[in-house]
């Protein structure tokens, strides 16, 4: 079929054509040079405006913000005054924290609240992964003989309930002395304690071990009636508070914030639940009258 070049050169016309119109239409359309600097002028300037409002609202908003923490600190402070006075509580930190402020936040908050913080424990990553060194010498020194079916770490966590129930200081200095546990400098693990603060979520795996160490160490503390609540920062990467949970013990998955830090302390002193915001947690907050003063 013999190829009609009229066909072509008539598209070609009026695709240029098109093309021409849209420019003239363009053009015709288009301010002149000073009107379009007038509406850039005007567009400068709303922006402008539209700037500093928002920069005065987000200053007051921060104001307004700094004011409700004020007013939240000055009422959790209200709230746990003297509510752990009489207690004596220590405190078991699951991993080594390192550089992560929760421990000290939380020994000033039992201070806070009345109790005589006697002792702050952590356990280190070689009770974790026990080398067989350690545990035989573990053994000869607490006479440490594990059942059939128990784990050593089980074994020496039960012992360390003990010693912080019953103050059996000798056994808790044989267990830093062999690098199981560190104690902070002001640590008295003289006197018995009545209430245990177990402070878990590690980031990995290989930072703590929950089920062999922190699970049989709430066992035998409350099979010694001694209260133990477990608690953890809403950032940790590994929650422990599900198993916390299965132990039967009060429960704090957001213990690096203001309302968890409260809950802590009313947990302490008699609220049962699980609190917080993760998905172990039955509520945010207790019943403030379920923990009254001593």
């Amino acid at each position: 079929m013999p190829i009609d070049y009229r066909y072509h050169i008539g598209s070609f016309v009026a695709i240029f054509v098109a093309l021409l119109l849209g420019i003239l239409i363009g053009i015709g359309l288009a301010p002149n040079p000073e009107e379009l600097d007038r509406k850039v002028g005007e567009l400068k300037q709303l922006y402008r405006e539209t700037q500093t409002a928002k920069e005065a609202e987000l200053a007051s908003l921060g104001q307004e913000k700094s004011q409700y923490e004020a007013v939240a600190k000055e009422a959790v402070a209200e709230v746990i005054r003297d509510r752990l006075a009489g207690r004596r509580v220590a405190i078991v930190l699951d991993h080594d924290f390192g550089r992560d402020p929760l421990p000290d936040v939380l020994r000033g908050l039992i201070k806070q609240a009345g109790a005589t913080l006697a002792s702050t424990t952590t356990v280190t990553r070689e009770f974790v992964s026990l080398p067989r060194p350690v545990q035989q010498r573990v053994t000869e020194q607490l006479a440490l003989y594990p059942a059939p079916g128990v784990h050593y770490r089980s074994l020496i966590a039960e012992a360390l309930a003990r010693a912080l129930a019953q103050g059996r200081r000798e056994v808790v200095l044989e267990l830093q002395s062999a690098g199981l546990v560190k104690s902070s400098a002001d640590s008295d693990y003289g006197p018995p304690v009545d209430t245990v603060l177990l402070v878990g979520g590690a980031q990995s795996s290989a930072e703590a071990s929950p089920e062999r160490i922190d699970l049989p160490l709430i066992a035998e503390l409350t099979r010694l009636r001694v209260r133990v609540v477990g608690c953890e920062s809403s950032r940790a990467a590994s929650s422990s508070t599900p198993l916390y949970k299965s132990k039967g013990i009060p429960t704090v998955d957001n213990a690096d914030t203001l309302a968890g830090r409260m809950v802590i302390v009313l947990a302490l002193a008699g609220a049962d639940g699980h609190f917080g915001v993760k998905e172990a947690a039955d509520r945010l907050l207790p019943d403030l009258s379920a923990a009254g003063r001593r």
